[in-house]
C-alpha cells in the first residue's frame, strides 16, 4: 500500500471539502503518497496542507443563463484536461471521492484510467440523500461509504457496496462533554450557519431574540454568534439593547471548545453541522437551507428532529410557540435534557478515518 498513490477528490462547499481534508490528514500520517484534487472554490477551505500535495482544476455546475452555461462547459473541458494531466503524472491506484460537482470531470477521467491502471474507486456521501455525482459513479465504485445509518433508495442496486462509516473529522468527542462542560446556570446559545453563511439564520435569530426576552424567570443567556462582518453591528445592537451577554465573530478559532460548552444552537443542517450536534449532544433549532440540492438539508435535519433532539424552524417564523417551548425546556427542564442526552447516546458514532482506511487498505 505504501507505494500506491491515493488521490482524494473534493470541491465546492466546505461540507464536501472539510471531511476530505480531515481524511487526507489522517492518511498523511500513514502514507506519504496521498494527494488532494479540488476546484478554486473548494481550495479556500484548505489549510495546513503542503501545497505540493494539492492540485486545482476548473469546474462548474452549469447553472444560470445560456452564457454562464457555455462558460461552464468550457470550464468543464479545461477541468477534464487538467485532470487527465494529473492522472498521467500521478497514476493513482486509489481514488476517494467526496462528491460535489467539482469531482465530476476527475471521475470521468477515472473511468478511462480504471482499465489501464486497475485503479479502485471509493465514494463518500456526507448527506442523507445521495448526491448526483456519487449517484452517477456508484456503479463503478468498489465501496460507497455513507455518513448516516439509513436507507438510500437510489442505491438499492448497490446495497452490497454500502458501508456506514460516519463523517471524517479531526477528532471524535468520545466523552459526554454535554454534562462535563456545560453550565446549568449560564446558558450558552450558539448561532452559526456553516460554510455558506446565512442571512436567513440571522434574520430569524433577530425575531427569536425579541421573543426570548419575554420568557419569564429567564436564566442568564450568553449568545455566541458566528456572523459575517457586515451583519455584526446590527446583531450587537439587538443584543446589547436587550441586555444579553454576547460574543460575535466572523470566525471562531476555538470552535470545538465552544461546541463542548454549548447548551442550545440555532443552525443549518449540513452534514458537518448534524455531526457536530451529535458528537457534542447539542439540542438544536434547525433552519434547513431551502436551496440545498434535492432538499437534502431537510432530510439531514429529520435525523435529529424525529428523535426529539432538534426542532425544525422556517424563515417565516411559523409555530414560534413550539420553538420557544423547546428553548424553555432546554433551559429549565432537567428531565427533558436527560431524555435528549439519552437519545443522542443511542446514535452510533464511528472512528470514520480508521474505518475508511481499513476498508481501502484491505482491498489492495
Amino acid at each position: 500500500m505504501k507505494k500506491n498513490k491515493i488521490l482524494i477528490l473534493t470541491g465546492g462547499t466546505g461540507g464536501h471539502v472539510i471531511p476530505a481534508v480531515n481524511f487526507f490528514n489522517y492518511i498523511k500520517n500513514n502514507s506519504n503518497n496521498v494527494f488532494l484534487l479540488t476546484d478554486n472554490r473548494g481550495y479556500q477551505y484548505i489549510t495546513n496542507i503542503d501545497k505540493k500535495n494539492i492540485f486545482k482544476i476548473q469546474s462548474s455546475h452549469l447553472t444560470g443563463n445560456i452564457n454562464f452555461k457555455l462558460l461552464g462547459l468550457i470550464k468543464l473541458l479545461i477541468g477534464f484536461l487538467q485532470s487527465l494531466i494529473i492522472y498521467i503524472k500521478l497514476r493513482p491506484k486509489t481514488i476517494v471521492s467526496f462528491g460535489s460537482y467539482a469531482s465530476f470531470t476527475p471521475l470521468i477521467c477515472f473511468v478511462f484510467f480504471k482499465y489501464f491502471f486497475k485503479t479502485k474507486l471509493y465514494l463518500h456521501e456526507q448527506n442523507s440523500l445521495i448526491g448526483q455525482t456519487n449517484k452517477l459513479f456508484s456503479k463503478k465504485a468498489n465501496k460507497i461509504f455513507v455518513n448516516f445509518d439509513k436507507e438510500y433508495p437510489s442505491l438499492n442496486k448497490y446495497k452490497n457496496k454500502i458501508v456506514v462509516v460516519g463523517l471524517p473529522q479531526k477528532k471524535i468527542n468520545e466523552n459526554s462533554n454535554y454534562i462535563q462542560n456545560k453550565s446549568e446556570n449560564n446558558i450558552n446559545f450558539l448561532i452559526f450557519a456553516g460554510s455558506q453563511g446565512s442571512l436567513d439564520i440571522l434574520n430569524y435569530f433577530s425575531k427569536l431574540v425579541n421573543e426570548i426576552k419575554e420568557l419569564p424567570n429567564l436564566k442568564k443567556i450568553n449568545f455566541i454568534v458566528q456572523c459575517p462582518t457586515q451583519m455584526q453591528d446590527q446583531i450587537k445592537n439587538l443584543l446589547s439593547n436587550n441586555n444579553f451577554n454576547f460574543q460575535i465573530k466572523s470566525f471562531f478559532n476555538n470552535f470545538e471548545d465552544i461546541l463542548s460548552k454549548t447548551n442550545i444552537a440555532l443552525c443549518r443542517s449540513g452534514a458537518g453541522t448534524i455531526n457536530d450536534l451529535i458528537n457534542y449532544k447539542i439540542p438544536a433549532i434547525i433552519l434547513p437551507l431551502p436551496s440545498s440540492k434535492n432538499n437534502h438539508q431537510f432530510e439531514n435535519a429529520k435525523i435529529l428532529s424525529k428523535i426529539g433532539c432538534a426542532i425544525l424552524a422556517d424563515k417565516d417564523s411559523k409555530e414560534l410557540d413550539k420553538i420557544l417551548l423547546f428553548i424553555r425546556n432546554v433551559i429549565d427542564d432537567k428531565s427533558f435534557n436527560n431524555s435528549l442526552l439519552d437519545q443522542y447516546s443511542k446514535i452510533k458514532r464511528y472512528n470514520t478515518n480508521l474505518l475508511m482506511w481499513k476498508h481501502i487498505h484491505n482491498d489492495q
